[in-house]
């Protein structure tokens, strides 16, 4: 069964790019799905994305993707936020090899944001290369206690140990190749101590409001290594000037994401995730409306929802309440942002039976679109409703947990969701002839 789900998702994959003329998806409403097994593993009717309040709800977006084609645009930016389920990093992967397909594949813009997650001993997406060394130390969003603020990656990095190092490489894989000739960190406030050097001679300019240090490259590039020296000119300054800065003992240097990019037009597809997380676990982060600033997401593709129908105190009014909270720093980034909401997949409670949480979650999701004038990707809806997990993992597309999706679960999402959009996109090309 597993080697029939490789071939679905290739034929998903392949019926999917046969059917762009230009930027238009000329998709049938059943091709992928129908493709990606037997209808008893799939509800093919569920796939489309549905409007409760506003049928033209992306419309915003869709006509960025326009301008974006026409050249009078030069990037759009999609933002998916999840839990493990983005930080595995197939999914969104999938999604930014189709958008990929809608430009010039061999000059790509920005791979989006990226965290070391290697370096934070948890597991990294396949698709590019961490290694550190040093002393390391990890803060996550799900963690009762914070030792550092974090910001919209929702964990962080940090290290006391000056002769700590990260390298990064992109391009595990060959499906998309990404290069970049500027550098940006998402880092705490500077200390003389830990100066940061890009491949042991490039030195950055450092931007206090937004705390980031941006290096440039004299050519583009798909790795770097980063290392830290010892300011004592500056060091000397500041003690002169009576300027404040961080005691030897305090001293440390923190990294909360980075941002490769280039001046390539095209989309931008930033995927953010933390095993465990749930929309609390996000709007405990200080400077995530702040870090938000930087990315100005034209779409945002909500996936949070899986670790919140687990906690006793789950809600349909306290899950909804907290979304709105995370909605408001969003906007404050990009007041006409476009979103997508999708619902919880089915999961088992510990493989022994159905959480019937995602019920609830699946309501709530419903009143947040309908609420913010937003598109709703019913998941749980599609997978066949309570229970249907068993039967997805049976093909292939589920790990045995009944709540993660296999390689070949996520990469099917991924088909099926981008199907959705250009379906919709599809649709207001129609309405926009006419």
């Amino acid at each position: 069964m597993k080697k029939l789900a490789k071939i679905f998702c290739l034929m998903a994959c392949l019926a999917a790019f046969s059917l762009f003329e230009g930027f238009v998806l000329a998709a049938q409403s059943s091709t992928a799905l129908e493709k990606a097994g037997t209808s008893e593993a799939v509800q093919t009717s569920a796939a489309a994305l549905t409007f409760p309040s506003d049928s033209t709800a992306l419309y915003p977006f869709y006509q960025h993707l326009d301008s974006l084609r026409k050249g009078e645009r030069s990037r759009l930016n999609i933002l998916h936020i999840g839990a493990s389920h983005v930080q595995a990093g197939v999914f969104s992967h999938r999604m930014r090899w189709h958008f990929a397909q809608l430009g010039d594949t061999s000059a790509l813009p920005s791979r989006g944001l990226i965290f070391p997650y290697s370096a934070a001993r948890t597991n990294n997406p396949p698709y590019y290369k961490v290694s550190s060394q040093g002393q390391w130390k990890t803060t996550r969003n799900v963690y009762k206690e914070h030792d550092v603020p974090l910001g919209m990656s929702g964990i962080a990095i940090s290290t006391q140990d000056t002769s700590s190092t990260l390298f990064l490489r992109l391009n595990r894989d060959s499906s998309l190749v990404y290069h970049f000739n500027r550098i940006r960190l998402l880092t705490n406030e500077p200390s003389p101590s830990f100066i940061p050097c890009v491949d042991d001679s490039i030195l950055g300019t450092y931007d206090r409001d937004s705390r980031t240090w941006t290096f440039h490259l004299l050519q583009e590039k798909d790795s770097f290594s980063l290392s830290f020296i010892e300011n004592t000119f500056v060091k000397e300054f500041m003690e002169m000037q009576r300027l404040p800065f961080m005691p030897e003992d305090s001293a440390y240097f923190q990294l909360n994401g980075i941002l490769l990019d280039n001046d390539n037009p095209g989309v931008c597809y930033h995927a953010i995730g933390v095993n465990g997380a749930s929309v609390h676990d996000y709007i405990r982060c200080p400077h995530f409306a702040r870090d938000m600033r930087l990315l100005q997401p034209d779409l945002v593709i909500f996936g949070i929802g899986i670790n919140d129908a687990t906690k006793p105190e789950f809600t349909k009014e306290l899950f909804v309440s907290q979304y709105d909270t995370l909605i408001t720093y969003l906007r404050d980034a990009n007041p006409a942002l476009s979103m997508i909401f999708m619902t919880n997949n089915d999961s088992y409670i510990r493989r022994k039976k159905p959480n019937e949480k995602a019920l609830v979650a699946r309501d709530a999701f419903a009143e947040l679109a309908e609420k913010h004038q937003a598109a709703l990707w019913d998941v749980f809806d599609m997978m066949g409703g309570l229970g249907s997990a068993y039967r997805w993992y049976q093909n292939g597309l589920m790990k045995p947990d009944l709540v993660h999706f296999s390689n070949q679960g996520y990469e099917y999402l991924g088909d099926c969701l981008f199907e959705a959009i250009m379906q919709d996109y599809k649709h207001y090309q129609k309405q926009k002839e006419e």
